[in-house]
C-alpha cells in the first residue's frame, strides 16, 4: 500500500495558516475510505449527480489532465491564485475511490443468470420438500405446514419454499437427526439459492417501482459529483497553462474518449505512488 502526503502552501496575501496535506495513494480501497466522509459531507444524497460515464474513461482523463499541469503549478498559482489546486492534485486518488465505490454496487442479474440458479435450485427444493412430506406422514413434522409449503406455483413461490424448507429442517433438527439424507451444507446451499432468487425475482403482475438508487449507487454518485466539480477547476488550470485552443489536447473533457496514440505522453515516464506516470523531475509538490 503506497501513500504519500505532500505539504502544499497556497500563494496569497493573507497570513500563513496551517499547511494543507495533499492525499495521494495507488490503493483504490484506501482512497475510498479516505474520501468517503468528505464526499458524503459535501454532497447530500438527493443532490448527487448520477454517474453515466465510463469510470475507466473518467479516471484516464483525470490522470492525463493532472499529469499535464504538474510541471506548471507555479504558473497556475500565479494566474489563478484562488484555484483550489490542492483539490485538483487529489483528483487521481479521488478517481481511484470512485473505482472502489462502483465496485461495491450489486447489479441486477440477467435472465440467463437467474435461469442458471433456478436449474440448480429446483431439484434441491423438490427433493427436500418430498422428504418433508414423508416425514409429515411419519408425524415427525407438522403436516399442515408442509402442505402450506407445497401450495402455490411459479419461481417466486418456489424460492419462498426453499427458505421455508430450510427453516423447517433447522427447527426440527434434533428430532430429525439421522432420519434424512441432507447435510447442513446441502440445506445451507439450497437456502442461499432461494434467498438470492427472492432478491432477483419479482412476482407476476407486480408493478415495477420507479428506479431507485441503492445506498452503494448513491455513494458512487457522490464521488462522481465531487470529481466532476474538481475537474472543472482542473480545466481552468489547463486554460491558464495551455490556452483554450490546446486545452482539450492536454486536459481533455472528463468524458472524452482519447485516441490510443494520445493515451500515453511522449518520453520516458515512471509510475509514482499516485498511480500517475510522471516525467522525471516532476514532483507532486506545491511551491510557496
Amino acid at each position: 500500500m503506497a501513500r504519500t502526503k505532500t505539504t502544499s502552501k497556497l500563494k496569497n496575501t493573507q497570513p500563513s495558516v496551517s499547511a494543507r496535506q495533499i492525499f495521494t495513494t495507488s490503493d483504490a480501497n484506501e482512497a475510498y475510505r479516505h474520501f468517503l466522509p468528505l464526499v458524503q459531507a459535501e454532497v447530500p444524497a438527493d443532490r448527487a449527480e448520477i454517474c453515466r460515464l465510463s469510470i475507466d474513461i473518467v479516471r484516464a482523463n483525470v490522470d492525463r489532465g493532472v499529469r499535464a499541469i504538474l510541471p506548471r503549478l507555479d504558473l497556475v498559482r500565479e494566474k489563478l491564485p484562488l484555484c483550489p489546486i490542492d483539490d485538483v492534485l487529489e483528483l487521481p486518488s479521488l478517481a481511484l475511490g470512485l473505482v472502489a465505490a462502483a465496485g461495491r454496487i450489486v447489479t441486477a442479474a440477467s435472465e440467463r443468470e437467474i435461469e442458471a440458479r433456478l436449474e440448480k435450485f429446483r431439484p434441491m427444493r423438490d427433493l427436500t420438500l418430498r422428504q418433508l412430506e414423508i416425514l409429515a406422514d411419519l408425524k415427525l413434522v407438522p403436516r399442515q405446514r408442509v402442505a402450506a409449503i407445497r401450495r402455490g406455483s411459479g419461481p417466486v413461490d418456489s424460492a419462498r419454499d426453499g427458505v421455508d424448507i430450510a427453516g423447517m429442517f433447522h427447527e426440527f433438527a434434533e428430532p430429525l437427526d439421522g432420519k434424512h439424507p441432507f447435510s447442513p451444507d446441502y440445506l445451507s446451499i439450497m437456502a442461499e439459492h432461494a434467498s438470492w432468487l427472492l432478491v432477483q425475482l419479482r412476482p407476476r403482475g407486480a408493478q415495477q417501482r420507479p428506479s431507485e438508487r441503492s445506498p452503494e449507487a448513491v455513494v458512487r454518485d457522490q464521488f462522481w459529483t465531487v470529481i466532476h466539480q474538481r475537474h472543472d477547476h482542473l480545466r481552468e488550470a489547463g486554460v491558464a497553462v495551455f490556452g483554450l485552443r490546446q486545452l482539450d489536447a492536454h486536459v481533455p473533457p472528463i468524458g472524452a474518449r482519447i485516441p490510443p496514440s494520445a493515451a500515453q505522453p511522449t518520453g520516458t515516464a515512471k509510475p509514482d505512488s499516485t498511480g500517475l506516470a510522471q516525467d522525471a523531475g516532476t514532483e507532486l509538490t506545491a511551491a510557496p
